[in-house]
């Protein structure tokens, strides 16, 4: 605001700190002012398309982290297992995820993106100056909470060899990690990637240490964090990013609600998405065991009412589901896996209790056709809170539900196995055969994601052949147009090299694209189709279709200028 009269940009801080510390106030409306949305580092409208499908950026007060970290991700059939066994179950319960930054927190710390002068938005590092502050603040705060935690488990001698290697080496290991981390976040980016650092020699503990400062960050910080780390090292520049939210209060935590809850979460989503001028949008969670408890008559359910007000208002897209928690996409009416569990409320006790999940997977199922709402689940047959539940994630569930939902708009998010190229495919190929045109189940607008492919970053020969031989397989080239990028992000953060996941995967679809060469796309190229047009079509983004037509409504109703990917969808 620097080209204002000094009053009247002093006027307009007071009003916009006002407005975010009372967000009723009248006059408040169209106030998050967007920071820096053309810099180079994240903004090329010449490139081509690139959308993430899967992805996150909420922190510690937005779920059940604990309970998720210790009761679930400590399974070996867990995307985290290798941060739980890396740090230990006890040192992650003795850091205090509360301490994250919850919504109040959020919109304080926006107002700074809002004093911004757009002199610092014309300087190369632009998006990390502007957010210095908070990048700073949630630095501080997990730097405080680790260390906390690891003086907690130097005292409990049971539990102290998680701090040092398992053969005694001296000065490795996440002890001497935690003592080497600098005062400042600055300093922290450059003693990680220091060869010659503690630190810097241990890529995984690296790993681990950015998964926990992420969950202490603001979700702001989160995405622009990804959007500067994938944007600023590839060809590509991430035009959307689909942020997904989870609900796992009724499967991990009796019920009770996360720190921040998921209306204020899908409040701060739609306050990112207009930041980021329409960079980044979120999925809704939709829990089909709260809409149970919540139901009074023919009235909609709370999980109902946030999926509706999310996708209607508040400028999200789409629907996220995780059946592993606990839940069929469709057929729960046959099973009775509930009883006996520990920790579920008595409800998921009753007889009825699998029919009435289907009754509520119904609801939400012919909503989303009416609408055109596209859905998301988790497909992997990990993260589940019982054993026999892991099995709920599978094509056979997601086949009954497109025998009765038919054109039913979904994303098999992970493809069905995150280690497709350890399994040669073959989870994945019974998700393949549901996309097939000839599919009995009618999945005609069925699609996959790729998220959560760690392989690309340690073996992509590997991923290379068993993604060709999935292509060259797929009846009448299906998955050239139903495949999709995804990074997960920011699960994914305890891997090795994780900053290099889009790059790397440019290279493994080029190579497909060169390998497939005899049978290519109906128009374009695989790799555009790969990272940007399958994406379009699942999340219903081109012109006229209901998705648009709401995003266009959400713009302008928040004053966000045409964002890069609609331009280049057209």
């Amino acid at each position: 605001m620097s080209d204002l009269p000094h009053e009247v940009a002093r006027r307009m801080a007071l009003k916009g700190i006002a407005c975010l510390l009372l967000p009723q106030t009248a006059g408040c409306a169209h106030e998050t002012k967007p920071i820096c949305p053309n810099s180079p580092v994240i903004s090329d409208r010449d490139a081509p398309l690139t959308i993430d499908v899967h992805a996150h950026v909420f922190n510690g007060r937005d779920l059940q982290i604990q309970a998720f970290l210790t009761q679930v991700a400590g399974s070996q059939k867990s995307e985290l297992s290798d941060l739980v066994s890396g740090l230990g179950s006890a040192f992650l319960q003795a850091l205090a995820w509360s301490m994250a930054p919850g919504a109040p927190e959020e919109r304080r710390a926006i107002v700074r993106y809002q004093s911004a002068s757009q002199e610092i938005c014309r300087r190369p590092d632009a998006l990390r100056a502007a957010a210095a502050p908070s990048f700073e603040d949630g630095y501080q705060r997990g730097l405080t909470q680790l260390k906390l935690a690891k003086a907690q488990i130097q005292a409990t001698p049971e539990s102290r060899h998680v701090l040092g290697p398992r053969d005694d080496r001296e000065g490795e290991g996440i002890g001497a990690a935690i003592d080497e981390l600098p005062a400042r976040y600055e300093d922290y980016l450059k003693t990680k990637n220091d060869q010659a650092s503690i630190m810097g020699s241990q890529p995984h503990v690296v790993g681990y240490l950015d998964f926990v400062f992420h969950h202490f960050n603001y979700r702001h910080v989160n995405a622009l964090d990804y959007l500067q780390t994938y944007s600023g090292k590839s060809m590509r520049k991430v035009d959307l990013l689909i942020a997904s939210m989870v609900d796992y209060d009724y499967w991990l935590a009796n019920g009770r609600s996360t720190p921040t809850t998921l209306e204020e979460q899908v409040d701060l989503m739609s306050q990112v998405s207009e930041l980021t001028q329409g960079r980044v949008h979120g999925f809704v969670p939709f829990c089909p065991f709260r809409e149970i408890l919540t139901r009074r008559g023919t009235e909609p359910g709370a999980s109902m009412r946030l999926v509706k007000r999310a996708i209607l208002e508040q400028g999200c897209i789409g629907v996220k589901l995780y059946p592993p928690m606990g839940f069929a996409p469709w057929g729960n009416a046959s099973l009775n896996i509930w009883r006996g569990k520990k920790g579920l409320p008595p409800a998921a006790a009753d007889p009825t209790f699998g029919r009435q999940l289907d009754e509520a997977m119904e609801r939400l199922f012919i909503w989303c056709l009416e609408e055109d709402v596209p859905v998301m689940a988790h497909t992997n047959r990990s993260n589940a809170p019982f054993e026999d539940f892991r099995a709920l994630a599978g094509a056979e569930y997601w086949e009954r539900a497109l025998q009765r939902f038919k054109g039913l708009r979904v994303n098999f998010g992970h493809f069905g196995d995150t280690d497709l190229e350890d399994h040669e495919g073959k989870v994945s190929d019974g998700f393949v055969r549901l996309m097939s045109r000839n599919s009995a189940a009618a999945g005609s607008r069925a699609f996959a994601d790729s998220s959560y492919f760690a392989g690309v970053l340690t073996q992509a020969p590997a991923v290379t052949k068993t993604l060709l031989n999935l292509y060259a397989k797929s009846d009448q080239d299906v998955l050239v147009e139903r495949l999709m990028y995804g990074s997960d992000w920011t699960m994914i953060l305890p891997q090795k090299r994780v900053d290099q996941y889009l790059a790397e995967f440019i290279e493994v679809m080029t190579q497909i694209q060169h390998e497939l060469r005899p049978r290519p796309p109906v128009s374009g190229s695989l790799t555009d189709a790969f990272f940007g047009r399958n994406a379009t079509a699942y999340l219903g983004l081109a012109k006229g279709a209901k998705a648009r037509g709401r995003l266009e409504s959400f713009y302008a109703r928040r004053r966000v200028a045409t964002p890069d990917w609609m331009r280049k969808v057209g």
